[in-house]
């Protein structure tokens, strides 16, 4: 089985899918970090030198690897995976899609200290952050929604949403 967790960057996708694949036994791969691996480049560098272009069709490629693994994984997609070259109905199609659904504030809130590793973010003010994040969640929220879980991950730890994703999912 195949476990994607989808949302926007600061949702908890990869803090809570370590905890997921730990309390399952499963393998926890997380999306942004292989790609980094396998091309040598951090995310920042790749956005830098070949544009955020490139790294969607890239990025659309690993999902695809990764896939193909055999055995159990938890994936923690990138905020962007999920809307990118129809990835979303491929994850639904290939697994269970979980989307770890925060407020704009939360995500202010987790953000405001990670904008330097962030490149999309890179430069903005708390105001414009706010604006950002209300502004590309509305274009993504469509795709988000297509999850087949929506888990509400404001208030709860990452092992309380864990437990909640695997038991309403029933695994």
């Amino acid at each position: 089985m195949k476990i994607f967790l989808i949302g926007f960057m600061g949702s908890g996708k990869s803090t809570v899918g370590v905890d997921l694949a730990h309390i399952l036994g499963y393998r926890f791969i997380d999306l942004d970090e292989y790609i980094e691996q396998k091309h040598n480049l951090s995310i920042k560098l790749i956005f830098e030198t070949k544009g955020e272009d490139y790294f969607r069709m890239i990025e659309n490629e690993t999902l695809k690897e990764v896939c193909s693994f055999e055995g159990d994984f938890v994936i923690s997609s990138g905020g962007g995976t999920s809307c990118f070259y129809n990835n979303i109905d491929y994850m639904n199609r290939n697994g269970i899609t979980v989307y770890l659904r925060a407020e704009v504030s939360t995500l202010v809130a987790r953000l405001i200290e990670s904008k330097v590793d962030r490149p999309l973010l890179w430069g903005k003010t708390k105001d414009e952050l706010n604006e950002y994040i209300i502004r590309v969640l509305n274009e993504r929220k469509k795709y988000y929604e297509k999850a087949q879980v929506i888990i509400d991950a404001d208030n709860a730890n990452p092992k309380d949403l864990a437990q909640l994703i695997i038991s309403t999912v029933n695994i």
